[in-house]
Order: C-alpha cells, then sequence, then structure tokens
C-alpha cells in the first residue's frame, strides 16, 4: 500500500471556497496512492459528531452520502467483496448525489470522485482480488461487435452461477444420504430445516435458470434462425424442452421428503433418487451451455448486424441490448440478485455488478439491487466470500429467518 499525502485542513461548506454540493468539484485535488482525487469538506448530519467521527478505529473505511445514492451502495458492495477492512456507512446530506464521499483511514483525507476514480482509489489501496475497478473494455470494432461482447459476458456469467449453485445443491444432497448411512437405528441425522432450505435453494436455481432459458428464447434464438443461421437453435431448443421435466423432477422429489419422516427407509431412498437426479441435470446443463458458448454466442454479432439493417434497432447505445437482457430477467434482477450473485466468484461478481450499474437506467431500482445484495454480503465471513461463492449462499441461508 502507498502513502497517503498529507491530510489538507477540513473546511466546513459555510467557508468560502467550500465545495458545492450540486456535485461539482472546484477544489484543488490531492494525491491518494498515486490516485488524484479531489478534497471534500463533508459537513456532517446532525446525528453525526465530529468527535465521534475522530475517536474512530483507524482501520475503518468509512463512506458517506446518500442512501438513495448507487455510487454509494456500488462502494459499499465493492468494499464487502473487497474484505480487506472493518466498513461503516454514514448517511451524509452534504454528500452530493452520485458523488459520495469516501474515507480510507482515519489518517486520510475525505475524498470525492466519480464511481471509477473511488473504486480505483480502493484498489490501491487494499492490493488483492478481486480487482472492483471495472475492466478496461477492449476498443470494439464497431457498436455491433460491442453489444455482441456484453451480451455474450452476461449469458456466461449467467451460465456459471447456475452451474455452481446446481453443484452446491447436489453436493449438499450428497452429504445428507451420507449422513443418513451413518444414523443408526432410531437416529435421525438429517434435519427438517436442512430440507427446507434445500427446497429454497433449488427452487430459487430454478427460477434463475428458467427466466435465464426464456430470455434466450425471446432475445436471441428467433433472430439467431434468421440470420442465415436456420437450424442452430433447434438442438438447443430441444435441450431446455428435456431440462423442464428433469428439473420438475427434482423439485417432487424435494416435496416428497418434506412429506416423509426422517431418517425411514423410504426417506433415504427418495435422497438417493434426487442425488442421481441432480447429477445427471448437472452434466446436462454443463454441456448444454457449453454448446451455447461454442456454436450461439460467437453469432451474436451477425445477429445484432441483422437487426440494425431491419431497423429494429438504432444502437445509439452500445449497451442498449444488455438492458433489454437485463429487464427481461426482472426476478434475476431484483428478488433473487443476491442468490444469482453468491454462484459467481468476486472477479465475476464485480464484472456482472459493472454491466448492471451500466444498464440499469431505473436509478430507484438499482439502489435496492444494490442495498438487497449489500446487506446480506454484510452477515458473511470474508474468507467465505473469496474461495467459495455456493458456501457464502449457504451460510446466507442459514441465517435466514
Amino acid at each position: 500500500m502507498g502513502n497517503c499525502s498529507p491530510s489538507p485542513r477540513r473546511r466546513r461548506p459555510t467557508e468560502p471556497g467550500s465545495p458545492p454540493l450540486d456535485g461539482t468539484v472546484s477544489a484543488p485535488t490531492v494525491t491518494v496512492n498515486s490516485i488524484s482525487v479531489a478534497p471534500y469538506a463533508l459537513a456532517r448530519s446532525p446525528s453525526v459528531s465530529a468527535a465521534a467521527v475522530d475517536a474512530e478505529d483507524g482501520a475503518v473505511v468509512r463512506v458517506y452520502g446518500s442512501d438513495g445514492c448507487p455510487v454509494a451502495w456500488r462502494l459499499r458492495v465493492a468494499l464487502l467483496y473487497k474484505a480487506a477492512a472493518p466498513l461503516h456507512f454514514t448517511p451524509s446530506e452534504a454528500a452530493p448525489l452520485g458523488r459520495p464521499v469516501l474515507r480510507l483511514s482515519a489518517a486520510d483525507p475525505e475524498v470525492c470522485g466519480t464511481a471509477d476514480e473511488l473504486l480505483r482509489l480502493v484498489d490501491a489501496r487494499f492490493e488483492g482480488k478481486p480487482r472492483v475497478t471495472p475492466p478496461e473494455r477492449p476498443r470494439a470494432a464497431s457498436p455491433v461487435a460491442a453489444a455482441a461482447a456484453e451480451f455474450a459476458e452476461i449469458v456466461r456469467l449467467q451460465h456459471r452461477s447456475a452451474e455452481r449453485h446446481l453443484e452446491g445443491v447436489a453436493a449438499k444432497v450428497a452429504e445428507m444420504v451420507k449422513k443418513g448411512k451413518k444414523s443408526g437405528k432410531g437416529r435421525t441425522v438429517v434435519e427438517a430445516a436442512e430440507v427446507r432450505r434445500l427446497g429454497k435453494w433449488y427452487g430459487d436455481a430454478m427460477e434463475v435458470m428458467l427466466e435465464h432459458a426464456r430470455m434466450e428464447e425471446t432475445l436471441i434464438f428467433p433472430d439467431i434462425q434468421r440470420a442465415s443461421f436456420p437450424g442452430v437453435c433447434d438442438k438447443v431448443n430441444e435441450q431446455h424442452g428435456r431440462h423442464l421435466p428433469m428439473m420438475n423432477g427434482i423439485k417432487e422429489d424435494i416435496k416428497a421428503l418434506l412429506t416423509l419422516e426422517l431418517g425411514s427407509p423410504l426417506f433415504h431412498e427418495v435422497l438417493v433418487n434426487l442425488s442421481v437426479r441432480l447429477k445427471a441435470l448437472q452434466d446436462h446443463t454443463k454441456e448444454h451451455f457449453k454448446e451455447e458458448e461454442s456454436d450461439l454466442l460467437p453469432r451474436l454479432e451477425g445477429v445484432r448486424r441483422m437487426q440494425r439493417e431491419e431497423g429494429k434497432v438504432s444502437d445509439k447505445s452500445s449497451s442498449a441490448w444488455a438492458s433489454e437482457a437485463v429487464s427481461t430477467m426482472e426476478v434475476t434482477h431484483s428478488k433473487l440478485f443476491p442468490f444469482f450473485m453468491t454462484g459467481l466468484l468476486p472477479q465475476e461478481a464485480m464484472q456482472y455488478l459493472d454491466i448492471i450499474c451500466r444498464c440499469t437506467k431505473n436509478t430507484r431500482h438499482l439502489v435496492s439491487v444494490l442495498r438487497s445484495l449489500a446487506e446480506r454480503l454484510e452477515d458473511a465471513n470474508p474468507s467465505i466470500i473469496h474461495n467459495n461463492p455456493t458456501k457464502l449462499y449457504e451460510h446466507l441461508l442459514v441465517k435466514s429467518p
């Protein structure tokens, strides 16, 4: 970690030369960890005393901002994924909308900047993964290529989350089968709460997978068929059709477990059958995603070009197609967003978060989504966040009411 420049004298907003509260920053910049940012003389909310802040733990990272500011919430989520220091959020009316104030430690100045500037500052101070600053996006040959690349990235990351959640559910069932084998006569090892949590976990995974499939069938399959690729989606559509009965069968097995006597021979038989079904679904899903990524995603640029030629899209924004995918998957990007994100490794989560922040035009909805994720991450152990996405979800599931 680099050294910080000396903290400038704090000026109150009533003093001449203080930074205005309308989001513009006219104060001279300071350099923190080799990054130039604007100092910000923060006027705190009446409930926050200067003495309380001055007495804070020197290692605590503080974010000041409006509760309705999406950049403040994004910064909080990034710091939670970074898991590098204790974090506190302090609401402050003085922090301009879209421009939260960040203080990396008691010895550092309070600084204000854009989302990218503050995220770069976090990366510079807290080294290691995940990198929270959005990656430099390669210059695309055309808006068509940029739109196709971003859409493909969404699809791939959604595949990874679904794969890991299926893996987590299957591992949990295998663990329950093993417990059942070890239990003696009259002794129940598997608990009813475990079965209920299993049903919740699988139900959420199934909902995300079905919504993902509907998005593909709505936004890309018909146009891939028309864009000089006749028949290429037939096999993929057929696989979607085969997956639904498999998923429903697993759902029924879990429902059956809830009605059976824990530890009984029939309970164990259904549990073993469930494990076999899950393994088959895992194998089919992994193969299906592999085929989509190798056969369909490379054709997206041709699809977008055809859409432009037909006048269906203007491509004034290269993120317009990705925005459509995000809005189509309404449940995934609202009540199930924390669940979906726990299927991603931290670096993947940062990539997906960057897409969501660029593609979600409704500020209120974006704040709601980011808040829900932050609240779940605040309950988690940093080592779980960094090392095992599905263990993170299982941990949060146990803590749920």
